[in-house]
């Protein structure tokens, strides 16, 4: 059973760091630390197809990185602030913090997405191309 558990965190950990090594990912992570985005805002900024974002945005989610919120038909993407822990369960605090502290200080700052002011605004983003 002890190895089974283990083989399971070694493939969380695994997944972490996969998700972590594509740019196209990084840029997302970064604008998501700036605030909470809508998918049409990221493909808006990324300049890519709506399914290339959404792949993207599977693999962050997948991994624990992003977390969603659905608002009527909206779904909001922000950084998870618990991804550290949940990859790394059982670690001591002082660990994650060292690593979560200055994304969670950042974090504090993001702003709401430009949609849930101005739903209208998907639509433009979309229909500019």
């Amino acid at each position: 059973m002890e190895v089974f558990i283990i083989t399971i965190q070694l493939g969380k950990i695994a997944e972490f760091y996969k998700a972590l090594g594509d740019e196209i990912r990084l840029r997302i992570i970064d604008m998501l630390s700036e605030q909470e985005m809508c998918v049409c805002e990221i493909i808006e900024r990324l300049g890519l197809s709506q399914p290339a974002v959404s792949h993207h945005l599977k693999i962050l989610k997948h991994a624990g990185i992003l977390r969603d919120t659905k608002e009527g038909k909206w779904i909001y993407y922000s950084l998870n602030t618990d991804v550290f822990s949940i990859v790394f369960p059982g670690e001591e605090e002082t660990f994650l913090a060292s690593y979560a502290q200055s994304l969670k200080s950042k974090l504090k700052q993001t702003m709401p997405s430009r949609i849930r002011k101005d739903p209208a605004l998907c639509e433009r983003l979309t229909n500019k191309k």
